[in-house]
């Protein structure tokens, strides 16, 4: 990959992950507010602990994916255990799986 290349793909990722970034604000934003709007105390308790919970599991994806070893996954591809070419997958587009899921949604579902 020559050098202007690559740095046009870093360009792309760039605006990509901003165009992401800012719908999922304006998202979240807005699904929190009419969410949460209106209701009683318990059922704004579980729409929170929602939202809370699903920032966990995303920030265990990106921090799965950033440590994750490629090599024992192909082993389990090998004998044909649902979910390792996905997971292969996953590890081999780590940076941008962690960019994404321990940054993006993680940070803006912890600040709705």
């Amino acid at each position: 990959m020559s050098n202007g290349t690559k740095k046009n793909s870093h360009i792309k990722w760039v605006i990509t992950v901003s165009i992401l970034t800012f719908s999922l604000s304006l998202l979240f934003s807005f699904i929190s507010n009419v969410a949460i709007n209106g209701l009683a105390v318990i059922p704004a308790i579980l729409v929170l602990l929602f939202v809370i919970l699903v920032g966990i599991i995303f920030d265990l994806i990106g921090v799965a994916t950033t440590i994750a070893k490629e090599e024992e996954f192909h082993a389990m591809a090998t004998k044909k255990i649902a979910g390792s070419r996905e997971a292969i997958n996953l590890i081999r587009n780590s940076p941008k799986v962690s960019n994404i899921c321990a940054d993006v949604i993680r940070r803006y579902m912890w600040s709705t």
